[in-house]
This record gives C-alpha cells, sequence and structure tokens, in this order.
C-alpha cells in the first residue's frame, strides 16, 4: 500500500493503485476472447488436409506465442510466487523458458543470438511465467540496444543454490540506447526479488554494451548464496 508522511496511507495514491489494478483487469479480460480465438482458428488451419508441413510448423509458432502472450498477462495481474524459497513453489525448467524467448525473438529480430551454458534439467523456484516475463524484458532491452543486426548473448551458469543467467549486447550501453531500451528494468527487479532472486545491471559487458544478470533460486537452496551473488555482480 502506498503510503504518504508519517507512514500514513495517501488516499489519493491508493485509488490510483486501485485505478490501475482494475484497467489491468479490464485490459486481460478482453484480451482473452481474441486469443482464444486466435488459439482455435490457427488449430483448425493447422489440422486442415492438405496443409504444407511448413505453414504447419508457423502455425504451430503462432499458437505457441499466443499462449505466451496470455500466460504473460495473466501473471502481471497475479504477481510471481511471494517467497519462491517456500513449499509449493513451482519447478520452472530454465532451458525450456531460454529456448521459448529467444525463439519468439528470432521471428521478428535480424541480429544474432548466441547462448552459452548447459540448459538440461536445470529448474529454479518461481512461475514459469513470471520468469518468462523477466527474462523477456532484458532481452527486449538487449536486441533494442544492439540494432536490427547486432549481437546478443545469453549465458547460464549454475552455482551453489542460485541460477545466474547473463543478457549481454554489443549496443551502446546504458544511457545511448534507443527509446524505449531501459523499460521493464525495475519491474524485472521486482518480480525477481519477489520470488526469491536478484538483478545485477553493469555495463560494459563482454560485447561492449550492456550486461544483465538475472539470479533465480534453485530448488532447497539458501538465500544467502541469490544475496551475496547479486552483491557481487
Amino acid at each position: 500500500m502506498t503510503r504518504g508522511r508519517g507512514g500514513r496511507s495517501d488516499p489519493r495514491a491508493v485509488q490510483a493503485d486501485r485505478v490501475v489494478e482494475q484497467t489491468l483487469h479490464e485490459v486481460v479480460h478482453e484480451i482473452r476472447q481474441p486469443l482464444a480465438a486466435i488459439f482455435a482458428l490457427a488449430d483448425v488451419a493447422r489440422r486442415s488436409p492438405g496443409v504444407p508441413a511448413e505453414v504447419r510448423g508457423y502455425l504451430a509458432l503462432i499458437i505457441e506465442q499466443a499462449s505466451e502472450v496470455s500466460a504473460a498477462a495473466w501473471s502481471v495481474l497475479e504477481g510471481p510466487t511471494t517467497g519462491a524459497a517456500s513449499e509449493g513453489s513451482e519447478a520452472v525448467d530454465v532451458g525450456d523458458v531460454v529456448t521459448s524467448v529467444l525463439q519468439g525473438f528470432a521471428l521478428s529480430w535480424g541480429g544474432t543470438f548466441t547462448c552459452f551454458g548447459d540448459l538440461d534439467g536445470v529448474f529454479v523456484l518461481g512461475d514459469r511465467a513470471t520468469v518468462r516475463r523477466c527474462l523477456v524484458n532484458i532481452v527486449d532491452n538487449a536486441v533494442r540496444a544492439a540494432g536490427p543486426h547486432g549481437k546478443v548473448t545469453v549465458t547460464v551458469r549454475r552455482g551453489a543454490g542460485m541460477l545466474r543467467i547473463l543478457v549481454e549486447d554489443d549496443g551502446p550501453g546504458f544511457g545511448n540506447v534507443p527509446t524505449g531500451t531501459g523499460l521493464g528494468i525495475e519491474l524485472t527487479r521486482k518480480a525477481l526479488e519477489a520470488m526469491g532472486g536478484a538483478l545485477s545491471v553493469g555495463a560494459p559487458g563482454s560485447l561492449g554494451g550492456a550486461a544483465v544478470t538475472l539470479f533465480l533460486r534453485i530448488p532447497r537452496a539458501d538465500s544467502t548464496h541469490v544475496d551475496e551473488a547479486a552483491r557481487a555482480g
């Protein structure tokens, strides 16, 4: 809740928060039906006789990306799993999330992605939609900074009790980037912290541009590993 002077609630700020929340609920509600129609139409087209294999593949991608839009929208409203180290948190397949994000960007970005690290059998605590949304925010900033033919690398490293996802680009670095780059950094930081993780922003990276690291907890990890790694980053 928003507080004013002396720790008291600011009625105007509280009302503004409620209006924003209500608007978000209305937006998500309004996109549900069109998304459902996209799923249905794409699935019917994909299953129709005589459809070339290449077209079926594109239709499958449409269904997949529309599903991600729906999940991301609901994750914004519901928020991440609070206290991700607690029992009941979802174990998220990092390889699945990273692959999904990079494939999605590759459909509309002409630059080069390079991914390092072993993604097989690596899981973190949280919920998939929120973890994916956090990575999308950071990769989106990276591709904007790198430009239409730039380079972006994603490096995944597993440590003692935590997982680190480092996103680097060959752009001009923070403060010298196209309009819109940098949006979502604070939202991503808050979402990661709510899941027991952290965010570290630095420059320059190995490619000369920005270097942003997402820290995510591995199941049954001690919280101090992430905190120490974030401070060191």
